[in-house]
């Protein structure tokens, strides 16, 4: 029985020039009923499949926030009892959409858990970004949200050209203080045909930034527990959480990628008026679904693990897919631990921070 549902609603307010997840303009649908009714007509004949009770909701984008509340709290009802007092209910949204009205309104609805794109509390940068929030309007935001609904996660994007070294540690430090209580840092990441591409700073100097935020966090309470995320206790995202264990979750919405926990994923068609029309038809709104090889559920575990605070538990991968990489990789393990890249804590392989930061050539070794 699925206990994480994640829910994709598309519509944004501004397009950023950097993002790579399906979005569509707002005011495309600024009437968004038909598209709400077909979530609702996709989970009503998903509800059978559903836990008794629900451990998260999660409603991603594209810009949640910028949908009327009440839809939220209309789609929210379809779970009924399902969710409980304790289902995180976390609930995209940036700093333009965030009015103590609409705080007040999200909290009513059921939501518990805000997650703002604020980027960066620096105006030069929010503009080369192409956000339509200024640094003040993100402050006030996170001052707002936290006031109304104390759990607080707030994004913040490094690696952005002409950004100094100490800025994303700044502005992480700032974010806690006026009431976030989860950070989550994205490596700024462009096509070469970008006009910025060109002028990213290195990956080391990224790196540094990073280790900036990290040592920065860790004195004010925050563990670092994935290589993209930070958090006081007790504030980790469940839904996140699941999805680096390899657990099931139930995926709604167009382009919205689900996974049974064993071998089945899936992905829904990228198009909300196609995915609105296979609804009410009755049809199914999947675009492809396809089952994981033992091969392409050995990579997942190995990369998604070790992306985490307790990394890659070597005698349950063994268990799973009778390979002990204690055995088949000794001199690379012995290697990485003698480099400061890895340790071996309780059976398990945990990177170091530096580690983290060349988690893709280190998975791949272990491939």
């Amino acid at each position: 029985m699925n206990r994480y549902v994640y829910v994709h609603i598309p519509f944004c307010e501004v397009i950023c020039h950097y993002c790579h997840f399906y979005t569509a303009r707002a005011a495309e649908a600024r009437d968004q009923s038909s598209f709400f009714r077909a979530l609702g007509l996709e989970a009503s004949r998903a509800l059978p499949g559903i836990a008794p009770e629900l451990e998260a909701i999660y409603f991603g984008g594209g810009t949640p926030g910028a949908s009327p509340p009440e839809k939220i709290a209309e789609y929210l009802q379809l779970f009924g009892s399902r969710i409980t007092p304790k289902t995180e209910i976390t609930l995209e949204a940036n700093p333009s959409n965030v009015t103590k009205e609409r705080a007040r309104a999200w909290r009513a609805a059921g939501v518990n858990r805000i997650s703002l794109g604020v980027q960066s509390l620096d105006d030069p940068t929010l503009k080369r970004l192409g956000r339509a929030h200024s640094a003040e309007e993100a402050r006030r935001a996170v001052e707002i949200c936290a006031a109304e609904i104390p759990n607080v996660s707030c994004d913040l994007i490094y690696a952005v050209p002409e950004q100094p070294e100490g800025t994303p540690a700044a502005h992480a430090i700032e974010l806690h203080r006026l009431g976030a209580r989860h950070l989550s840092l994205y490596h700024l990441t462009l096509e070469k045909s970008h006009f910025l591409y060109a002028n990213l700073p290195s990956d080391s100097f990224a790196w540094d930034q990073l280790r900036h935020v990290a040592d920065s966090l860790e004195p004010l309470g925050f563990r670092h527990y994935e290589v993209a995320s930070f958090a006081l206790p007790g504030a980790q995202s469940r839904n996140n959480e699941n999805y680096w264990s390899g657990g099931p979750y139930l995926a709604f919405g167009p382009s919205a990628h689900g996974f049974d926990g064993k071998r089945e994923r899936w992905s829904h068609v990228s198009d909300w008026q196609e995915y609105i029309r296979r609804a009410e038809a009755g049809e199914s709104t999947r675009a492809w679904t396809e089952q994981l090889t033992d091969e392409q559920l050995r990579i997942e575990v190995i990369f998604t693990r070790l992306r985490t605070s307790n990394g890659l538990d070597l005698d349950t991968f063994a268990q799973r897919f009778g390979s002990d990489l204690r055995e088949t990789h000794r001199s690379w393990i012995l290697r990485w631990e003698k480099e400061g890249l890895a340790k071996v804590e309780r059976d398990s392989l945990v990177l170091t921070f530096s580690g983290k930061m060349l988690l893709d050539e280190i998975a791949r070794a272990l491939i």
